[in-house]
C-alpha cells in the first residue's frame, strides 16, 4: 500500500489513540513529545539468537517451531539478563493500527545509555522495529544486555514506539531547504550551522545530516567498567563512577581514541541539534561507510530537543553509546559519526522536550539515567 503522508503523531495524539482502543494497554504517563515508552511483562524466552519471525507466522508460534528458544516460556514478574545472551519479551501494550497508521519501535536514550540494545518484533513481520498499517495483536521486544546484566522487572519501561500518518518520510529536497533557511537544525556553541554552504546543498539532497566527534576536550570518553549487575526499577541509587571511568587526554595522544572490540564508551557530538516542535529525527542504525563500529543503541530524538526561545545556544549535543565491531577503530576529532534524518510533525506536541537536557560532559551524573544518582 502507497500510504502518503509520514507525518510522526505528537503526544496529544498518541493519548486519543489509546482512548479510542487503537493502543491497548499503554500508561498515559509514559507518553512522550513524540512517542510512547513501552513495558515489559511477565512473559520472557532466553532464545539462542537473534531471531525474526516468517512473514506467515507469528512470533510465539515460530519460537516453537523453530527451536530457537533455550529454555520454555519463563513467567517471571522479575527477570534476570545476562550479558551477551538475547531474550524476547512480549510488551504489555499491543496495537490495532487503522490502514493509514504505521509505527516503529525504538530504544529509549536512558537504556542505550547503559548499554541495552533493542529491537522491536511483531507477528507477521520479518523486520525488526517496523510495525505496518492495519497491524492488529501484540508486540514483543528483542532485549540484550551488552555490558552490564540487568535485573528487569514487569512494567519496566525499556523501548518506545514512535507511530507516522502512512508510511514514514523523511524530509529532503524543497522541503528540507525551506526548515533549513528559519532552523539550521545543527549548530556550532554560537548557533550558527555547524555545515558549509556546499554541505547543506549535500544535505538538501539526500536529506542527510552528519554528526562529527568531538575529542577536542581534555575529557575524551567515558568507558564502561566491570560487569556489575543493574535493577532497572531502582530510582537514584548507583553511583555513575562505580560504572564508568573518564579517559582523558595524555600528552602523547593528538586528538585520537581507540575504541577496542568489548569496549562500551559514550562519546559527544561536536554539534548541538535544535529541532523545533514541529520536527523530530532519527539516527541511522549503522553506516558503513563511517567506520566498522555501532555508534548508538537508542536512535530516535524527540521532537524541540535542544530548542529553546529563551535561550537558543543552549547546550544540546548528542551522546552516542560506542561499540566496535570486529577490530579496533581510530576516531579523531571533528571525524564523521553518524547520520541522521528529520521528521516532520503531523502537529505541535503539547509538551516540549526541555525539562531534561545534557548539559555538561565533565559531569557524568548530569546525563545518566534515573537509576544513578545525580547529587
Amino acid at each position: 500500500m502507497n500510504l502518503r503522508g509520514g507525518e510522526v503523531l505528537p503526544d496529544w495524539k498518541i493519548r486519543e489513540l489509546m482512548q479510542k482502543g487503537v493502543i491497548i494497554g499503554a500508561d498515559e504517563s509514559l507518553v512522550n513529545p513524540s512517542s510512547l515508552d513501552l513495558r515489559v511483562s511477565a512473559e520472557w524466552y532466553k532464545v539462542l539468537g537473534s531471531f525474526l519471525p516468517p512473514e506467515d507466522q507469528k512470533v510465539e508460534e515460530a519460537l516453537k517451531s523453530w527451536k530457537v528458544v533455550d529454555d520454555d516460556k519463563v513467567l517471571k514478574s522479575e527477570f534476570f539478563v545476562d550479558t551477551a545472551q538475547p531474550y524476547i519479551v512480549k510488551l504489555m501494550e499491543g496495537l490495532k493500527l487503522p490502514g493509514t497508521l504505521t509505527a516503529k519501535i525504538h530504544n529509549k536514550s536512558g537504556r542505550g545509555r547503559i548499554g541495552i540494545s533493542v529491537k522491536g518484533l511483531a507477528d507477521k513481520v520479518s523486520r525488526f522495529d517496523n510495525i505496518p498499517s492495519g497491524y492488529k495483536g501484540g508486540i514483543y521486544a528483542e532485549i540484550c544486555a551488552t555490558k552490564f546484566p540487568l535485573l528487569v522487572k514487569e512494567r519496566d519501561a525499556i523501548p518506545q514506539i514512535v507511530f507516522y500518518n502512512g508510511n514514514p518520510n523523511p524530509l529532503q529536497g524543497l522541503d528540507l531547504d525551506l526548515l533549513l533557511n528559519e532552523h539550521p537544525i545543527l549548530t556550532d556553541s554560537r548557533g550558527n550551522p555547524s555545515y558549509t554552504e556546499e554541505e547543506r546543498k549535500e544535505i538538501v539532497r539526500t536529506g542527510q545530516f552528519t554528526f562529527n566527534v568531538d575529542l577536542s576536550r581534555r575529557l575524551l570518553i567515558y568507558r564502561a567498567k566491570g560487569n556489575k549487575t543493574l535493577v532497572l526499577s531502582e530510582k537514584d541509587r548507583y553511583e555513575p563512577h562505580d560504572f564508568f571511568e573518564p579517559v582523558r587526554k595524555t600528552q602523547k595522544d593528538n586528538n585520537i581514541v581507540v575504541i577496542y572490540p568489548g569496549d562500551f564508551v559514550l562519546i559527544k557530538s561536536k554539534e548541538h541539534i535544535r529541532l523545533p516542535p514541529e520536527f523530530a529525527a532519527e539516527i541511522s542504525g549503522y553506516s558503513i561507510d563511517l567506520g566498522d563500529l555501532r555508534t548508538h543503541y537508542a536512535g530516535w530524538i524527540n521532537a524541540s530537543h535542544g530548542y529553546d526561545p529563551k535561550n537558543p545556544n543552549v547546550p544540546s549535543y548528542i551522546l552516542f553509546e560506542v561499540r566496535a565491531r570486529d577490530t579496533p577503530v581510530v576516531l579523531r576529532d571533528g571525524q564523521n559519526f553518524a547520520k541522521f534524518v528529520v521528521h516532520r510533525m503531523l502537529d505541535t506536541p503539547k509538551k516540549l522536550y526541555m525539562a531534561e537536557r545534557s548539559t555538561n560532559f565533565d559531569d557524568l551524573r548530569s546525563f545518566m539515567p534515573g537509576i544513578f544518582k545525580k547529587k
